[in-house]
């Protein structure tokens, strides 16, 4: 049975090309793990939202963590800064070709990963 509730969005970017990659996202919060706090304070600043600490360091800790937010940002988009070397490692986890950035959908259905900004996948549009 499919979940009837609107699932929660995370675009995930590495740090080092964050400011450049979120204009478009329009987040209503921002989590940082581990290793992006520092570029996450920047960005917080510009888009006026606080920063929020994940914990999280391995590619699986990402994934819980985002799990365990997924119920308060039903049917919102979130900004997730992470340093590249962890986004580059869960994107070969989740995508056969792998990605510089990703977006996933977290629903009660489980998850659906795509490339940032290319979210055809994910969304089925």
């Amino acid at each position: 049975m499919s979940d009837l509730q609107c699932a929660a969005t995370f675009v995930l970017v590495p740090a080092t090309t964050a400011l450049g990659s979120l204009p478009d996202v329009r987040p209503v919060a921002l989590h940082a793990a581990p290793g992006a706090q520092e570029a996450a304070g920047a960005v917080a600043e510009w888009l006026g939202l606080p920063v929020r600490t994940l914990r999280a360091a391995t590619p699986g800790e990402l994934v819980a963590a985002l799990d365990e937010l997924a119920d308060e940002y039903r049917g919102e988009r979130v900004a997730v800064l992470a340093p590249g070397e962890l986004l580059a490692a869960l994107a070969r986890l989740v995508l056969p070709e792998g990605a510089d950035a990703l977006v996933v959908e977290v629903d009660a259905d489980g998850h659906r990963w795509a490339r940032w900004p290319d979210v055809t996948r994910a969304t089925g549009r």
